[in-house]
């Protein structure tokens, strides 16, 4: 039968004995200090705290009575203990109820605080995501030294230096830089080549380390920078919060190419391009044709694809740099389209015409081709006494031999510049000057053209001296 009781302790059995509605009621010990009410409703016992302040009642649950051991809830005694804290409550602080919204409401927003903590935490970028951000964009852009500046990083930072790439970006020290730097200069070329059987280059680490440097330079400027971007995504992103590059802080090297930028003198080229004849004919025509268009360089070359062939000359696209890639145009000349008619006739790959099997010719094998020859006519005579004294080359020296004769025969600066995709990075150059250039590059290539012809012939050109390094710097009258 449901009804009130005023007894000062309950227990198990009377509360079993409740009715659908009724109530027991158990006073807390002191005077003030509320009491306990269960009420049941349909099956469910609930046990409810109950007290009044300034003649104001106020009542908050305590949760549900356990009438069987194996049943949901609180047992009684835990109901009592629990009564107990809210006393507590009412005696120091006040109203329970409103205390323990007001403490609910702080946890909450403590809760919020120490979430945005903590995913803040999670976007701080470290050293490692820095560098990986940089060789993304990279890749991003099409880059074609990508894959090259993501191995030296794995390769002189990540692998040797755990410790420090784990570090936020932003406690990247110029003593961390400095370590990192100075270990690779301390070290030695590795072997290179498939599986690295190729013999390392008896050089040392200095154009390595001063590489480096600067790939770890770019990807500091890149990640500070990103701060105020306006495109930058920031949910997607992480924070490197980079204030300062630490690597400008730690000085380069000098005179790092001092010893592999060394252009050839005539003879030398001439030897070159006799021993090119010698290939069979699609490797002649491939190793000519950088060198007859000017010196150009070979990755972009290689790249080259049939769509950006045409009867008038072919369409390069300039990758270098950090800017977006940029069309330019090369003319054919007569002599030049003699010389990649090869190429041409025979499309043996479906993708472009530098190709010696159905793939295009990659970067590396393309260089190989002139290291090879450095190897061969440095190490044989030549075929008159002046060539005789050919020193090794790559095609970097070939480059700058390309460029240096061009000046030489009375091709302007600003013609190489167009013929070579050299610096174009000002307004007027960029965005003002539209002329394509075609009939200056036409005539000098034709006339770089006869003045290789020429010079295979032996006929060079006295009116055309060529300066060591040694002589530009000064370091033969030190």
């Amino acid at each position: 039968m449901a009804g009130n009781s005023q007894d000062k302790r309950v227990n198990d059995q009377r509360l079993r004995g409740l009715g659908d509605g009724g109530t027991l009621t158990e006073s807390m010990l002191g005077r003030g200090t509320g009491s306990i009410l269960f009420k049941k409703v349909g099956a469910v016992t609930t046990a409810y705290y109950r007290w009044t302040i300034n003649k104001k009642a106020g009542l908050l649950s305590i949760g549900q009575y356990r009438s069987t051991p194996n049943a949901p809830g609180l047992t009684l005694a835990e109901i009592r203990e629990k009564a107990r804290d809210l006393v507590a409550i009412l005696l120091e602080h006040g109203n329970p109820k409103a205390y323990l919204e007001k403490n609910a409401a702080q946890e909450e927003a403590q809760r919020v605080v120490d979430a945005k903590i903590s995913d803040d935490a999670s976007r701080v970028g470290t050293f490692q995501d820095l560098l990986d951000n940089y060789c993304d964009d990279l890749l991003a852009r099409g880059r074609v030294k990508a894959k090259q500046v993501a191995g030296m990083f794995k390769l002189h930072v990540s692998t040797p230096f755990p410790e420090i790439v784990a570090k936020p970006a932003r406690d990247i020290t110029v003593y961390d830089i400095t370590t990192i730097l100075k270990h690779v200069l301390a070290g030695k070329p590795k072997n290179r080549g498939k599986n690295h059987t190729t013999p390392a280059p008896a050089s040392n680490m200095r154009s390595t380390t001063d590489t480096l440097h600067g790939y770890l330079s770019t990807a500091f400027e890149k990640a500070r920078s990103s701060i105020t971007s306006l495109e930058r995504k920031v949910e997607d992103s992480k924070n490197f919060d980079i204030t300062t590059n630490p690597v400008s802080g730690v000085g380069g090297l000098e005179d790092v190419y001092k010893g592999d930028t060394e252009s050839l003198e005539q003879a030398e080229l001439a030897e070159l391009l006799i021993y090119l004849d010698t290939l069979p004919d699609r490797q002649r025509a491939i190793a000519l044709a950088p060198i007859y268009f000017g010196g150009q360089r070979l990755k972009m070359l290689a790249a080259l694809k049939w769509e950006r062939v045409s009867d008038d000359g072919i369409t390069l696209i300039d990758i270098k740099g950090k800017g977006k890639p940029r069309l330019y145009f090369l003319p054919f000349t007569p002599r030049i389209t003699e010389i990649i008619k090869p190429l041409l006739d025979l499309r043996l790959s479906a993708e472009g015409p530098f190709a010696l099997t159905h793939n295009l010719i990659r970067a590396d094998a393309f260089s190989k081709l002139f290291s090879e020859a450095g190897t061969r006519l440095s190490e044989a005579g030549g075929s008159d006494e002046a060539a005789s004294k050919t020193r090794y080359f790559t095609w970097k020296n070939i480059r700058v031999s390309a460029e240096t004769m061009l000046a030489g025969i009375g091709i302007s600066r600003e013609t190489r510049a167009h013929i070579l995709s050299h610096g174009r990075s000002s307004v007027q150059n960029k965005f003002y000057d539209r002329n394509s250039y075609l009939v200056e590059k036409t005539e000098a290539l034709t006339k770089w053209g006869d003045f290789l012809d020429n010079i295979r012939q032996k006929k060079y050109r006295p009116d055309l001296k060529i300066q060591s390094l040694n002589e530009l710097r000064g370091d033969d009258y030190k």
